[in-house]
């Protein structure tokens, strides 16, 4: 029997910040939800194959906008959904690029214990990205939307939905994250996190990355096979939604793995 999820849109562009549902199927048990926080440059769209992958294993999805441009009311909008009661529990946040920053520094703070449960990060920028041009000397710092998604997301039809008018905002990738989006201390990170980075990312310093995740006290990191940036919507985007909800589920487990 094939189940689908249903999808809200929103006519939100790739810089505001808005918040688009993603429901699980009718008559499935939730099990969660999972907060996507979108990266610089890109709109609800770019994420609904994703959610929809993630909602159909019974995992309630809200997408998240604006965090690499108004990262104070994109918090408040996140920290907002945490706290909704009536959204199930537990709460996970799933954020790339710009929205992993921002889902990192949301954990660290827990606020009023109403923090996420885990956090999943894709393409996350290096310490001293924030402040600073990220992109600079990497990506070519393209305003051409097909040049732009190549560096983004290698996957024919993902490009597809990354070429549809107001999907990303070409370039975005080689601005300036801002100055208050600076990656908390790792230690204060006391959540498990699963990060994944393109081994052939070059919008990022990887290693810079992934030597800061080093120092989180619960972080896995896993690389995807000459990956771009967009881990999430990459070739790989199966394997890496498999591993999600892999992560998902063994949390909800007290951390135990489930498969031994």
């Amino acid at each position: 029997m094939t189940t689908t999820a249903t999808t809200a849109t929103t006519a939100a562009t790739s810089t505001s910040v808005a918040t688009t549902p993603i429901s699980i199927p009718a008559g499935a048990n939730p099990r969660g939800t999972v907060i996507v926080l979108a990266g610089r440059g890109e709109a609800a769209p770019v994420y609904t194959r994703f959610g929809t992958r993630i909602a159909s294993d019974a995992y309630t999805v809200r997408i998240v906008t604006g965090a690499a441009t108004a990262p104070a009311e994109a918090s408040d909008a996140v920290r907002g959904l945490l706290a909704d009661d009536e959204l199930p529990s537990p709460k996970f946040l799933v954020g790339s690029d710009a929205g992993g920053a921002l889902a990192l520094q949301i954990a660290a703070a827990r606020h009023e214990d109403r923090g996420p449960a885990g956090v999943v990060v894709a393409g996350l920028p290096e310490p001293g990205a924030a402040g600073a041009r990220a992109g600079s000397g990497r990506g070519d710092g393209t305003t051409d939307v097909a040049a732009d998604a190549e560096v983004r997301s290698a996957c024919p039809v993902h490009q597809s939905v990354l070429a549809a008018p107001g999907s990303i905002a070409p370039g975005a990738l080689t601005d300036p994250l801002p100055a208050d989006l600076e990656l908390p201390a790792p230690q204060s990170i006391g959540v498990p996190v699963l990060a994944f980075f393109g081994e052939a990312d070059s919008v990022i310093d990887r290693d810079a990355s992934e030597r800061w995740l080093s120092e989180v006290p619960h972080a896995e990191i896993r690389r995807t096979a000459a990956g771009l940036h967009d881990a999430l919507n990459d070739r790989t985007h199966r394997s890496v939604a498999a591993r999600i909800v892999l992560f998902l589920e063994d949390a909800k487990n007290g951390g135990e793995p489930l498969l031994r």
